[in-house]
């Protein structure tokens, strides 16, 4: 992080060593929401838990790592199944990867090393085995990996009704991410109440809320390269940029959108709106000096229309990958196309049986993308080929995460295994 990009600099000096936790809410002059430097890859909820179990075989080419992990993903099988227990949708999920300070392979490169206890060893900002949900009025934070090698509950937030004096029904929590902060993982959570609620994982307890909105948040995504900026986009008419330090909104863009998804192209200086008519647009994020006492108001027309006519349908998500963008309505299509010609590269069309809202999320290599459906399933793309690589499915209506408070797990399993399973015969 550079010296314009944060108001407090709060990142490891040469000799690795970080400031002081007690400076985390200490408010600062000035703030700058124009980083310089760009990560590898943008993040992902997708390819972490399916692929940190496969060793490198040492392939070298593009064409042999994507034919090596589709073979991975055929062999995917059900795993574990977590009932969480406020009886709702879960309607967000999100693993808490950090590439940005943390540059520990994944994919084929990631090579698992124990401890002489049996745990993995992992380096102090490495917390890509931290799984978050949000459902009902709940938050819920799970350790994928070092408690038995499955879910295993870590923290649990129950949200407390806010905003209408004298109100007794419970939030809906619908969007979630994660930020980095010294010696911390944040939870950021949104939903009906209005408030964005940002929780602490070290501390287990709610930090700030940020109130504004006068409207159900309907999507909130972090800064790509500043941890201390967040976006929500509401059903009042707005977006919104906030500082989650001082607690403060920096901007309020004018329109009316379902989703946000920064843009990693411009380091973060723009970022994306899909709207309810399956308008795409792009919106400058104005360079500040020092943080402003009153939000400022960036108008419609100071944006720019992407996409008009792609869509037919309102957007529920927008990813990155390979610098083009990945667009999802909720007619089920995914279109991949170029922002800077607006040339329409690949149509993705997801089987459905209804209207599908479902969030996607992009591996981190960029390869793949993993999306539900509406009949109970989960398809893995090949994002060049335009393939199918694998359907997941089971007898009940939700995988992976959804309707009934069900989380379902997948993992790899080998040929060797699998062989096993199928010449196994019961012993008269």
């Amino acid at each position: 992080m550079s010296a314009t990009s944060s108001p407090l600099k709060r990142e490891r000096d040469d000799s690795g060593a970080i400031s002081s936790e007690e400076d985390f809410f200490t408010p600062a002059s000035s703030a700058s929401p124009a980083p310089s430097k760009k990560p590898k890859s943008p993040s992902t909820t997708t390819t972490a838990s399916m692929t940190d179990n496969y060793n490198n075989d040492g392939a070298g080419s593009i064409v042999n790592k994507s034919e090596q992990l589709e073979a991975i993903f055929k062999n995917l099988r059900l795993r574990r199944i977590v009932k969480e227990n406020h009886a709702s949708e879960i309607n967000q999920m999100a693993f808490c990867l950090n590439q940005r300070h943390n540059k520990t392979p994944f994919g084929l490169d990631h090579v698992k090393v124990f401890e002489q206890r049996g745990g993995v060893k992992r380096d102090s900002w490495d917390n890509s085995n931290i799984l978050g949900t949000t459902g009902g009025p709940q938050a819920n934070i799970y350790d994928n990996e070092h408690c038995g090698d499955h879910l295993d509950i870590m923290s649990h937030f129950l949200l407390d009704p806010f905003g209408e004096e004298g109100a007794e029904e419970l939030p809906e929590m619908l969007t979630c991410c994660w930020m980095h902060q010294p010696q911390d993982a944040i939870l950021a959570t949104a939903g009906t109440d209005k408030v964005v609620h940002i929780l602490s994982l070290s501390r287990s307890k709610e930090l700030v809320r940020l109130t504004g909105h006068t409207h159900t948040i309907t999507d909130i995504q972090a800064h790509p390269f500043n941890d201390d900026y967040i976006l929500s986009a509401s059903k009042d008419g707005s977006v919104r940029m906030w500082n989650i330090l001082t607690g403060k909104c920096l901007f309020i863009f004018e329109i009316k959108a379902s989703v946000v998804c920064f843009n990693p192209n411009t380091e973060g200086n723009t970022f994306l709106t899909g709207g309810y008519n399956g308008e795409v647009r792009e919106w400058p994020i104005p360079a500040l000096d020092t943080e402003p006492e009153e939000p400022v108001v960036v108008l419609a027309n100071e944006s720019k229309v992407l996409q008009a006519g792609l869509h037919s349908a309102r957007i529920d998500c927008i990813r990155f990958a390979k610098g083009k963008v990945l667009s999802k309505s909720v007619n089920g299509k995914v279109e991949y196309w170029d922002p800077e010609t607006f040339a329409q590269i690949r149509t993705f069309t997801i089987k459905n049986t209804a209207s599908n809202q479902c969030r996607f999320d992009v591996s981190l290599d960029e390869l793949f993308f993993c999306v539900g459906t509406s009949n109970g399933s989960v398809y893995i793309y090949n994002i060049d080929t335009g393939r199918t690589v694998t359907e997941l499915k089971h007898r009940r209506t939700v995988i992976c995460a959804g309707e009934d408070s069900f989380i379902w797990r997948y993992d790899y399993v080998t040929d060797e295994t699998l062989n096993e399973w199928a010449n196994w015969k019961a012993e008269p």
